[in-house]
This record gives structure tokens, sequence and C-alpha cells, in this order.
């Protein structure tokens, strides 16, 4: 799995006509809509230049996004200034956040993770986040902790190879086996 971090502090700068060539769904927010057409305006680029294919259309199975032509799987976060992406040969899942500070202990309780800091916490929650996108069985997973994000990804491959790309080239190697 590939796993691509970009900032997204300057998605109001790209061209608005642009971006809305990206559109999927009706969002109101203006910022929110403008991270999710950067996201898939992201998506788009990195299918036809990292992984070279040429048929890049997109459809909806339910709520997941899928590549109709099945060449790739892939995921999609957002968190504040972050948009997280991943890519596999098999169904895939992915989480961002940023660890703000928050009465955790209670979602928690409420979820039945078993965390007893704020990190541990955030490193639970993502993971069910992936889990959920994913849509089945994750037989694999990493957590990575990216300065104050925690970002997780499944897949549903117990083969999976992680690798993660920070915009800025720098590579993070995962700091943790969830699965």
């Amino acid at each position: 799995m590939d796993i691509f971090v970009i900032e997204i502090t300057d998605a109001d700068s790209v061209h608005q006509k642009l971006l809305l060539e990206f559109k999927k769904k009706d969002i109101s927010d203006a910022k929110k809509l403008n991270q999710h057409c950067l996201s898939y305006l992201m998506v788009d680029r990195i299918l036809r230049e990292f992984y070279h294919i040429e048929n890049r259309e997109i459809i909806f199975d339910g709520r997941k996004p899928l590549l109709k032509t099945g060449a790739k799987h892939f995921s999609i976060s957002h968190s504040k200034e972050f948009i997280a992406l991943a890519f596999s040969d098999s169904p895939c899942g992915i989480d961002i956040e940023k660890n703000t500070q928050r009465d955790f202990e209670k979602i928690a309780d409420r979820m039945g993770f078993k965390c007893s800091t704020l990190d541990e916490f955030y490193a639970e929650w993502t993971l069910y986040e992936a889990k959920y996108k994913l849509g089945t069985e994750a037989y694999s997973g990493k957590t990575y902790k990216l300065g104050d994000y925690t970002l997780s990804a499944v897949s549903s491959s117990p083969q999976e190879k992680f690798e993660i790309y920070i915009q800025s080239g720098q590579y993070f190697p995962p700091n943790n086996d969830t699965i």
C-alpha cells in the first residue's frame, strides 16, 4: 500500500473551475468542498502520474469510491491541514486525525477502546475509522504518529506492505503494527 500525506493549506488558491471538475458530491461548506475536490484531484493525479492508469473514472459502491476498472483500490481521509490517500491492489481504508486535547476516556469507554493516553486513543480511533472505510475484515494495518497527527491504514490483504510518502518527500517508517 502506498500512502500519500498532502498538505491542504493552499486548497483555496487552486483554480475553482479546476477543483469543481473533481466534485463527487454536494457539500455546502466552501472549505470542505475545496478539500473534497482537492482530494479527488490528487487521487486523479496520483493514479495518472504514479501508477500510469489511463482510465481513472470513479464510481460509488454505496458510500465507497472505486475505480470503475478496479485497477487500483483507494481510500481518502482529511483532518485540518492534511489529506491522506491510500492506494493498494487490495481493498484498503485510511484515517488521519489531528491529536487535539479532549476528554478521550468517555469516548474510549463508549467505543470499547483500551487506552490510557491521548496518543493511544488516537491510535485506536484512527484504526477504527480506517477499518470502517475498508468495509471488510482487515488483515494487515499500520499506525503512524506524524507530529500532532495520527494516521492508520488497513488492508484486506495479510501480505500488504506499507510505504508512506509525505508531501515534502520525507519517508516516515511505521511506529507500530496495529493488527
